[in-house]
């Protein structure tokens, strides 16, 4: 028999050009729903609203239970103007430059909702409960795709006059499935070493491809021994479902902070 009542449920969003991952959970963070799927081409902000906005709409009414959203946070790849909600740069897919999140999902969604770029989210969920819990000074990178890095400083994160904080122009693109170069090895190792070096984190979280990550952590730590003694090089723990598990988490904080405004 089916309640008639709704649930209500925080909603984490985590888009890249070609995937999408949501995370439903309650408001105590207990699971509710989650599922990832392959995106069409999507030329304009109207094609991303209805597919977007109409995938996380339909999951509101999965398998006959109702479905109400406290909050959503949009995981979104790029350069990110958080306050207006958009997608400023998208390098993936140019069609995007411009996107308003939040507004193509108040098209078919009445609820709170923010945007933060993706590398942002998956940091604050390695911090929240990953491979840097607890830690206030984290330098994360992701290594998937297009090299891209963001950082902690107080339990803040960094976004830069621009909101460009976190590119890495200068380090080398590992390739899925090919093995790592000692080139290519040397110099991610020496590019985060002299980040390390420079900005003092308590750790620098690493993400890569399983066949990439143990080597890389291992010769980071190693150099920073002697460069930075006081910080640890870890792997990241919660891998592809960061930016979507940090999104989760920041969406609780914005039904909390909905909740206490009259």
């Amino acid at each position: 028999m089916t309640s008639n009542a709704a649930e209500s449920v925080l909603v984490g969003v985590d888009f890249t050009a070609e995937w999408l991952r949501v995370l439903l959970t309650t408001e105590e963070g207990r699971p509710v729903h989650e599922g990832a799927w392959a995106l069409p081409p999507l030329e304009d902000e109207d094609a991303w609203s209805w597919e977007v906005g109409g995938r996380i709409a339909a999951l509101f009414a999965d398998e006959g239970q109702r479905r109400s959203a406290l909050a959503i946070v949009v995981a979104a790849p790029g350069s990110v103007e958080p306050v207006a909600g958009r997608l400023l740069r998208c390098a993936a897919q140019p069609a995007w430059d411009g996107l308003s999140v939040v507004d193509a999902l108040r098209r078919h969604i009445g609820a709170p909702i923010a945007t933060e770029n993706r590398i942002i989210t998956s940091l604050l969920a390695e911090c929240w409960s990953g491979a840097a819990a607890g830690s206030d000074d984290v330098l994360y990178v992701s290594l998937r795709g297009e090299p891209s890095a963001a950082l902690l400083v107080g339990g803040r994160p960094l976004r830069g006059a621009h909101f460009e904080a976190g590119a890495l122009a200068a380090m080398p693109t590992l390739a899925p499935g090919a093995p790592l170069t000692d080139e290519d090895a040397e110099a991610v190792v020496g590019l985060l070493a002299d980040a390390a070096a420079l900005l003092d984190p308590e750790a620098v979280v690493i993400d890569a491809e399983p066949q990439h990550l143990e080597r890389l952590v291992s010769l980071l730590q190693r150099v920073l021994d002697e460069v930075a003694p006081e910080t640890q090089a870890v792997a990241a723990e919660l891998g592809e479902r960061a930016a979507v598990i940090g999104a989760v988490r920041m969406a609780s904080t914005l039904a909390f902070e909905g909740q206490r405004k009259p």
